[in-house]
């Protein structure tokens, strides 16, 4: 393996444990945790890194609201001034960087400048991350800025050079290096099949769909005013006189249904859904 590979990443790692070590540093952070009710006092964790895993391994569990949550807690007081919060959302990102990193190499490319690249661009989305954006999925939000520093200094540095830079890979990137939205993907899949509603969950569709399964679990929709919805919104969707003799009704009947649905499911939700 590169050395140089293995110190830009390495020394961030050894930074960590270092930080991990410092008295004070985890009672800082579990002080804005407890503050603001994310973790209960009794059970934070006493060491900076264990902190760091028990918010990892409830972000797995719970998806994106819940990493929604404590990062942009963290991104706000870095936004003040405080560089232990930057530190720690720059560790939890860590695991994406080193993806964005791998994935990023060109042929005809030095390991190690694309390394330093992605570092640096971590660092930046970090820092410059705007506080008055909605908490909403954080962590997405930024690997899309971290790809956007990234791609725009790779261009920088070796478009002179006549090496091409693949953009597709920012979708690739955004879509594989985020743990928790992975995990929430697999939940909203099961969710999904569990209520019949067929079709995948990927891209925009996978808002819609998650859309529909809330509105099964507070009962603002019937299972069959959900899977109008969700039969009519998808890639390979029957027309609506196919849809009619499926179901042993009009074309017109089909329709006034699925209206219908898409209007009960506006009144309930959109402003709900609009805030968050």
């Amino acid at each position: 393996m590169d050395a140089a590979y293995v110190n830009v990443f390495s020394r961030l790692n050894v930074e960590w444990e270092w930080l991990c070590a410092q008295d004070g540093n985890a009672q800082r952070v579990c002080g804005w945790l407890v503050e603001t009710g994310v973790l209960d006092a009794a059970k934070a964790p006493e060491d900076l890194g264990a902190l760091l895993d028990v918010l990892e391994e409830r972000s797995l569990r719970e998806g994106h609201r819940f990493s929604d949550v404590w990062l942009d807690l963290l991104l706000q007081h870095a936004g003040r001034g405080e560089e232990l919060a930057a530190r720690v959302v720059v560790q939890a990102m860590l695991p994406a960087a080193v993806r964005m990193a791998t994935r990023s190499v060109r042929s005809g490319e030095e390991i190690s400048e694309i390394h330093q690249v992605v570092v640096a661009a971590l660092w930046q989305a970090v820092r410059s991350y705007p506080l008055s954006r909605t908490a909403w999925k954080v962590a997405r939000h930024l690997q899309l800025e971290m790809w956007h520093h990234t791609s725009r200094d790779l261009k920088r540095e070796f478009t002179s050079a006549g090496l091409p830079l693949d953009e597709r890979l920012a979708g690739e990137l955004t879509a594989r290096c985020d743990p928790a939205a992975e995990v929430h993907a697999s939940l909203l899949e099961a969710a999904a099949a569990e209520a019949g509603l067929v079709g995948g969950v990927d891209g925009a569709r996978g808002e819609l769909v998650e859309l529909l399964v809330w509105a099964l679990e507070q009962k603002v929709l019937s299972h069959g005013a959900a899977a109008a919805i969700a039969d009519h919104y998808r890639e390979d969707a029957p027309d609506d006189r196919t849809a009619a003799q499926a179901a042993g009704m009009s074309p017109a009947a089909v329709r006034q249904r699925r209206s219908r649905a898409v209007r009960q499911l506006r009144d309930a939700a959109a402003a709900q859904w609009a805030a968050a």
